[in-house]
C-alpha cells in the first residue's frame, strides 16, 4: 500500500489530531503516503443546538463510518471520547495514540483574570458564568464552587474562545489535550503543522485537578478506526498503537457501554496502567444530579471487565466502605527487629505497599491472595513519587481493602509517613501507625556505638543529612548543632558528608571529635568507617561506604573499638536467598542465622490446595489405608489443614502408619503429633521405592499424599510390587509471580541462592530467567541430585549440591565453598 486515505472532521483540532497520527505512521513507514480527507459531520453542522437534541453519540462519527465502510477512506481518526459506545458492524479500533494530557482546563481572558491559578477556582465570585456543553463538567463545577453558573456552549475551540473574548462567558471549560495539541501545532516551524492563525495569547488555560473534575471516558485519547479484516491497515496501525493507552480505552469504553452512557452522559472514567494492574476512577449521576464515585483495579487482561464491573456497581450503588491503612515501620534491616504487631498486620493485609529499604523477607508474611506493590524508594531514584504513593494508599483503601504500608525504619522518623497520614486524613480514610525501631539508634547499637553514655553523652540528636531545599529556607543551623551537647546522628547524608563535616568544624566542633559512618546497619552488608570528624568523609571513601548509611558524631563513636559485637560466624557478610515454601524458608532461616549469614526467606512458590470430589474422597476413606506417605512439608501442612476445614477427627488416622521423605517432612508430621514409622536414609523418591516398597505386605494399601507435579517413581514401584495404592494430588505448586520484580532486584545483592525442590528451580527460571540468574554474582546451591537435575534442565549453572539432602547439607556445602 502506497497511499492511505485518513478521514477526519473538518475542524482545526480534528485536522491537527489526524496529523499527529499521520506523523507517527510516516515515522514508522516513510515509504507510505497518507492523505487527509476532511469530512463534514452532522455534529459540526448544527452548532446552535445541544447534542442531545439531534442524536448525541455518533453525530461526530456517522459520516466517517459510512465512508470507511464503502471504502472511500482507509482510516478515521477520532477523539476517543466522541465515539459512540458501539461501533457499526464491520468497523473496529485499530490503534490508540499515547495519552499525554487527560484533564480539563478553565479558559479565561488574561486581561480580566490576570492572576488566576488552579487554587482560585473554588473562590471565583458568585455568578461566574462558565461555558460547557457537558453535564459531567457542570456537576463537577457546581460541587467545586456552588457560586459558578454553568451555561451551555457549542462550537469548535476557536469559536468558543471568541465567545469567551466577546464577554458572553466569564470562562469556558475545554479538554486540556485539545488545547495542548493546538498550541504544539502552532509552535511547529517551517510549515510542519496545520495552518492556524488564531491568536491564543489573550487566554489563560488553568488546569483543573482531576480529583475535582474527573475526565470523560476516552478523554485525551486518539482512536484510529478501520475496517475489520483489513490486514494491511491493521499491520500498519499495530506499529503506532500504544498498548497502555489501548488498555485504558478498552476499560473506559467498557464502563461507558455497561452504564449506557453517551457523549454527554453524566459519567466519567479515568484509568491508569501500572505494574500489570489497571486502576480506574469512575463517576456516574444516575439521577442527573448527584455524582457517585468509586475506585477499582484489576489485572490488565481484565480491562474491559473492570469497566463493566465498575458500571454495575455504580448503577446498583454498590459502593464499598473504605478500608483501613496500617503505616508500619519495618525497622532498619534485620528482620528480627520488626514488631510482633507489625508482622500480624502484614499477614492480614489485602495490599502491601513496600519500600526498597524494608527487608524483602517480610513479603513471606503476605497472604497468598494479597497484592504486593513496590513503591521503589531508593536513594537518588524514586520509582514512585511521594504524592503518587499517598494517592495509591487512598485508592486501595477506597476499594475497601486493608492496606499495609511497609516503610524502612520508623514511620515518623524521616520516613514521610506523616505526609501519607495527612493524605489519608484528607480522604477520610482510617489509619493506624505501628512504629518501627529507628535506624537512628539501632544501627549505631549494632556497630557497638551507644548513642548515650554516662559521662560521654547525656543526649542525642537525630538530623536529616539532606534537607528538603523546596522548603524555601533551610532550618539546620550548623553553628548551633556544632555546640550541642551529646551525640549527633545524621541520617541519609552520605553524599553530603564532606559538607556536613566542614560546616560542623566551621561552627566550632573540634575537628578531632570521633565520628563513624555505618553502611547498611543491622544487615550482613554492615561496614563501619571510623575517623576524626575532619577526615571522616575521606575515610568513608577509602572504606567504600555506600548508601544507605548513617553518620554518628561524638565521643561515643570511639566505643565501637570496645563494644563492637555484630558480624560473627563463618558465613558473616553473606546474603543467602531461601526460595523454598514459606514454612520451610522460615525454618531454614534460623539455621543460616546461627552461621552468621543473613538469610532472606523469599518463597518463590505458592501451594494451591486441590479441590473437588476426588480430594473429598481422600478424607472420607481414611480408614481404608494402612500407610500414608508424605514427600514434603507442604503435603503434611495441606493434608492436616484439609482435615481441619472438613472437621475430620484425627483419631480416624489411628490405623495408619506414616512414611516421610526427608527429616524435614518427618519433623512436620511430629508437629501434628505423628511420629514417623519410616524415613529413608537417602531423602529421595528413588530411595523410598528401593528400600521401603519391598518391606510392604500384599495386604497393605498405600495413600500417596503429594503435589500434582510429583514424580511417578513411587507409583511405578508400588504397581510393580502389586501393592494397592492411591496417588492423591493434594496441592499444586505455582510460581509466586507477585515477587518476580523483587526477585530480580535481589539477585545482584545475593551471594547464594538455595533451591530445595525442582519446583523452586522451575519458578526461579520462570520468574527471572536462567541467563539472568547465571549472570548475577550469586552461586546456586541445590539440596540434592533431583533438584540439581531439574535446575540444569532449566538452564541454570549449578555451583553446589548438598551431600546430605537437607538444610544442614546445604550449609556444609556453602561453608566448604567459603574455605576455598
Amino acid at each position: 500500500m502506497k497511499i492511505i486515505k485518513a478521514g477526519t472532521r473538518k475542524s482545526l483540532l480534528a485536522l491537527v489530531q489526524t496529523q499527529i497520527i499521520i506523523d507517527k505512521i510516516r515515522k514508522k513507514f516513510p515509504e507510505i503516503s497518507v492523505d487527509i480527507v476532511p469530512i463534514s459531520t452532522k455534529g459540526d453542522e448544527h452548532l446552535n443546538r445541544t447534542l442531545d437534541s439531534f442524536g448525541g453519540k455518533g453525530v461526530f462519527t456517522k459520516e466517517l463510518d459510512e465512508q470507511l465502510l464503502d471504502g472511500s477512506i482507509d482510516i478515521a481518526v477520532h477523539s476517543a471520547k466522541d465515539m459512540p459506545t458501539h461501533l457499526p458492524h464491520g468497523l473496529m479500533i485499530g490503534a490508540v495514540g499515547k495519552r499525554e494530557c487527560f484533564g480539563d482546563v478553565l479558559a479565561v481572558c488574561r486581561d480580566r483574570f490576570p492572576h488566576l491559578s488552579q487554587g482560585d477556582i473554588p473562590s471565583l465570585p458568585e455568578g461566574f458564568v462558565a461555558g460547557t456543553g457537558s453535564l459531567r463538567r457542570s456537576l463537577a463545577l457546581s460541587k467545586l464552587n456552588p457560586g459558578i453558573r454553568p451555561a451551555p456552549i457549542r462550537g469548535n475551540v476557536q469559536t468558543r474562545l471568541m465567545k469567551l473574548k466577546s464577554g458572553a462567558y466569564d470562562g469556558i471549560i475545554l479538554a486540556q489535550a485539545g488545547i495542548r495539541r493546538l498550541l504544539d501545532n502552532q509552535a511547529k516551524v517551517d510549515g510542519a503543522g496545520i495552518a492556524d492563525d488564531f491568536d491564543y495569547s489573550p487566554f489563560s488555560f488553568i488546569p483543573i485537578d482531576i480529583r475535582d473534575m474527573l475526565p470523560a471516558a476516552g478523554q485525551g485519547l486518539l482512536a484510529v478506526e478501520c475496517r475489520c479484516g483489513d490486514e494491511e491497515i491493521l499491520e500498519i496501525l499495530s506499529a503506532v498503537n500504544d498498548t497502555e493507552s489501548a488498555l485504558s480505552l478498552e476499560a473506559e469504553r467498557g464502563f461507558l457501554q455497561a452504564i449506557g452512557g453517551g457523549c454527554n452522559a453524566p459519567a466519567a472514567a479515568f484509568t491508569k496502567v501500572w505494574q500489570g494492574q489497571i486502576f480506574m476512577d469512575a463517576m456516574y449521576a444516575a439521577n442527573g444530579q448527584n455524582m457517585e464515585k468509586i475506585w477499582g483495579s484489576a489485572p490488565v487482561d481484565q480491562a474491559k471487565e473492570l469497566g463493566q464491573d465498575m458500571a454495575r456497581r455504580l448503577v446498583r450503588k454498590d459502593i464499598p466502605s473504605p478500608g483501613r491503612v496500617f503505616l508500619i515501620g519495618a525497622g532498619p534491616g534485620d528482620e528480627g527487629l520488626m514488631s510482633v504487631k507489625g508482622l500480624a498486620r502484614l499477614g492480614e493485609a489485602d495490599v502491601i505497599v513496600y519500600d526498597h529499604l524494608a527487608s524483602p523477607g517480610f513479603l513471606n508474611e503476605a497472604r497468598d491472595d494479597a497484592r504486593l506493590v513496590y513503591a521503589g524508594k531508593v536513594a537518588g531514584s524514586h520509582y514512585l513519587k511521594q504524592d503518587e504513593i499517598s494517592r495509591l494508599l487512598v485508592r486501595y483503601a477506597r476499594e475497601g481493602k486493608t492496606v499495609a504500608r511497609l516503610k524502612g525504619g520508623d514511620v515518623f522518623v524521616f520516613g514521610r509517613g506523616s505526609e501519607e497520614g495527612e493524605a489519608l486524613c484528607e480522604a477520610g480514610i482510617e489509619f493506624e501507625v505501628i512504629p518501627g525501631i529507628s535506624s537512628a539508634y539501632a544501627v549505631p547499637a549494632y556497630a557497638g556505638i551507644p548513642v548515650t553514655h554516662r559521662g560521654l553523652a547525656s543526649a542525642f540528636h537525630v538530623i536529616t543529612g539532606h534537607e528538603d531545599e523546596t522548603k524555601g529556607r533551610l532550618s539546620l543551623d550548623y553553628n548551633i548543632l556544632a555546640k550541642e551537647e551529646g551525640t549527633l546522628v545524621f541520617l541519609m547524608g552520605l553524599k553530603n558528608l564532606e559538607d556536613i563535616a566542614r560546616r560542623l568544624v566551621e561552627g566550632g566542633k573540634d575537628p578531632a571529635t570521633p565520628a563513624a559512618v555505618i553502611q547498611s546497619g543491622t544487615t550482613s552488608r554492615q561496614k563501619v568507617a571510623l575517623a576524626p570528624l575532619a577526615s571522616i568523609w575521606e575515610e568513608a571513601g577509602k572504606q567504600g561506604i555506600k548508601t544507605p548509611a548513617i553518620t554518628v558524631v561524638g565521643p561515643v563513636a570511639d566505643l565501637e573499638k570496645i563494644l563492637s559485637w555484630y558480624g560473627k560466624g563463618p558465613m558473616w557478610g553473606k546474603n543467602v536467598l531461601l526460595t523454598g515454601s514459606r514454612s520451610m524458608t522460615r525454618l531454614m532461616a534460623k539455621a543460616f542465622e546461627n552461621e552468621g549469614a543473613q538469610p532472606i526467606p523469599f518463597s518463590l512458590i505458592r501451594t494451591v490446595p486441590s479441590e473437588g470430589v476426588e480430594i473429598d474422597s481422600v478424607y472420607e476413606t481414611l480408614e481404608r489405608w494402612t500407610w500414608a506417605v508424605f514427600t514434603s512439608r507442604n503435603g503434611v501442612e495441606t493434608f492436616f489443614e484439609g482435615m481441619k476445614e472438613r472437621q475430620v477427627d484425627v483419631r480416624r488416622l489411628a490405623g495408619m502408619k506414616f512414611a516421610a521423605i526427608g527429616q524435614g517432612t518427618a519433623r512436620a508430621l511430629l508437629e501434628y503429633g505423628i511420629v514417623c514409622d519410616y524415613v529413608p536414609q537417602v531423602f529421595t523418591s528413588e530411595a523410598m521405592a528401593k528400600d521401603w516398597v519391598p518391606l510392604l505386605c500384599p495386604c497393605d494399601r498405600v495413600l500417596l499424599l503429594r503435589a500434582r507435579q510429583a514424580s511417578k517413581v513411587l507409583e511405578d514401584a508400588l504397581e510393580a510390587a502389586g501393592i494397592s495404592y492411591k496417588a492423591a494430588a493434594l496441592y499444586e505448586i505455582c510460581p509466586d509471580w507477585r515477587k518476580a520484580g523483587e526477585l530480580n532486584r535481589l539477585l545482584d545483592e545475593t551471594d547464594y541462592i538455595t533451591l530445595c525442590s525442582a519446583s523452586a528451580a522451575r519458578a526461579l527460571c520462570q520468574m527471572a530467567g536462567a541467563k539472568r540468574v547465571n549472570d548475577c554474582p550469586a552461586r546456586v546451591v541445590c539440596i540434592g541430585p533431583v533438584t540439581c537435575r531439574q535446575a540444569i534442565e532449566e538452564g541454570l549453572a549449578v555451583d553446589l549440591t548438598a551431600q546430605t539432602y537437607d538444610t544442614q547439607g546445604m550449609i556444609r556445602a556453602i561453608l566448604k565453598d567459603l574455605q576455598k
